[in-house]
């Protein structure tokens, strides 16, 4: 390339990124909430209000707290928190979306999905309906699919944190 020729400046903003994560976040909430229904219907149904005696069980239980039953009995600072953690993830989506991997992008979206269904179940009923519950392990709280969606939101996270590309 001579002097003269004009370096292509590449954009601040990748708008793909910004609609993949949208378009991620939706899907992921709509996979929370399906299974969330079909579990819910199918405990609801169930004679013992329990499904499973094996490895999980699954049965109704509110939680009024967050992680691990922290904060129990204090909604709105659980909203308060969830709101501005999706608005943080989306302004990071935002701001660096161009230099985002496809990894980042996809675990943003995992955890936006699962703390907006937690954030709406919270702001619908004052609380989160946790239904899985690990035989092999007694002492483990109880969670749901939008937990499961954090927790590996946050492990891809980490995993694109690490990785090279």
């Amino acid at each position: 390339m001579t002097k003269y020729q004009k370096k292509e400046k590449k954009s601040l903003i990748d708008f793909g990124a910004i609609i993949k994560y949208i378009a991620l976040t939706i899907v992921f909430a709509l996979v929370i909430y399906g299974i969330n229904y079909v579990v819910l219907h199918a405990i609801s149904i169930s004679p013992t209000g329990q499904v499973g005696n094996g490895i999980l069980t699954l049965y109704k239980v509110t939680n009024t707290g967050a992680a691990f039953n922290l904060f129990s009995g204090q909604p709105e600072a659980i909203i308060a928190a969830s709101f501005l953690a999706v608005a943080a993830l989306a302004f990071v989506v935002l701001v660096f979306s161009a230099k985002l991997t496809h990894t980042a992008i996809s675990a943003m979206s995992l955890l936006s999905a699962g703390i907006l269904m937690n954030m709406a179940d919270r702001i619908s009923n004052g609380y989160v309906i946790d239904y899985i519950y690990c035989n092999f392990a007694p002492n483990f709280p109880m969670f749901n699919t939008a937990d499961i969606m954090i927790v590996f939101g946050a492990l891809g996270l980490i995993l694109a944190l690490f990785s090279k590309k």
